[in-house]
């Protein structure tokens, strides 16, 4: 394979291998119980639907939070208050009400520390 388009095809021949195939001994194909459903189906909600893991940490006296196993940096302005933060796979944004204050790349290893020199200045 050395191309996305490649793969695309790829993917497209085994959905059509897939929507052949039958569960069991059912006698419906993948692709006879999709059409049935999908006149059933509800279309998808307007509003974006959040995908990370919510945490209100306390700001400590370094202007840091804990998240997890590790510590990120925030304006020291918000020292001894909380703050709410969405962790996702590989980011966290930090809110002070609804206002960002900070974002991170999120740290893999347990125990790290990720600091933003702006957060102290």
């Amino acid at each position: 394979m050395s191309s996305l388009a490649e793969l695309n095809e790829m993917v497209e021949q085994w959905d059509r291998q897939d929507d052949a195939r039958r569960i069991g001994s059912r006698s419906r194909t993948i692709a006879d119980g999709f059409a049935l459903e999908r006149p059933l189906l509800m279309p998808l909600p307007e509003e974006p639907f959040e995908t990370g893991r919510l945490f209100t940490p306390r700001v400590d006296r370094y202007g840091q939070i804990p998240v997890r196993t590790n510590r990120y940096s925030v304006p020291i302005r918000l020292i001894g208050k909380r703050v709410r933060v969405i962790l996702h796979a590989s980011h966290l944004v930090v809110y002070d009400q609804n206002v960002e204050v900070a974002r991170h790349e999120r740290l893999i290893a347990k125990g790290a520390v990720r600091l933003d020199l702006d957060h102290y200045l």
